[in-house]
């Protein structure tokens, strides 16, 4: 069974999922919401997050990024590098605390591990963002490209251009 199976349909016998059951289902309900024990089941190592990204072409591979408020585009939280050898690769980052974050990636078709730019700075390589934010003669603000991870397995989607 993969990954994605096992997170999607868990299995019943889990001692976490009976132990959530049964406070669910106990006086507590009414004092702590059902979501945040399951929320609280969760572990890091099982937490997911799957950034699909939309290529215009194929070749090379696609760089993303995983960026928190306070590090946007400059001091990554988590990298992940994926052959760009089908149009809609996909980036995935494991173990990621819930938070709020941004995404963003771009199609180094070249490999040479930077984002290509032309003489005055603008990318001459496809980029993205989460949200798919695109800044205005720059790159999209955190604010554009902002989303919140809860845990568990959290799929998003963004366009190269």
């Amino acid at each position: 069974m993969n990954t994605l199976q096992r997170m999607n349909s868990p299995n019943p016998r889990s001692s976490g999922l009976r132990l959530v059951s049964a406070w669910c289902s106990g006086a507590l309900l009414t004092l702590v919401p059902c979501s945040t024990l399951i929320a609280a089941d969760e572990t890091p190592s099982s937490n997911e997050l799957q950034f699909r990204t939309e290529l215009r072409e194929r070749g090379g591979v696609v760089r993303c990024g995983l960026f928190a408020k306070d590090g946007w585009l400059s001091k990554p939280v988590g990298a992940a590098t994926v052959s760009a050898n089908t149009a809609r690769p996909i980036c995935i980052f494991h173990g990621i605390p819930a938070g709020t974050y941004g995404l963003s990636a771009f199609h180094d078709k070249n490999d040479n591990g930077k984002l290509d730019t032309n003489f005055v700075g603008m990318p001459t390589e496809d980029y993205c963002a989460s949200n798919n934010a695109r800044g205005f003669m720059g790159p999209p603000s955190f604010s554009d490209a902002r989303f919140v991870y809860r845990g568990g397995t959290k799929r998003l989607e963004a366009r190269m251009k």
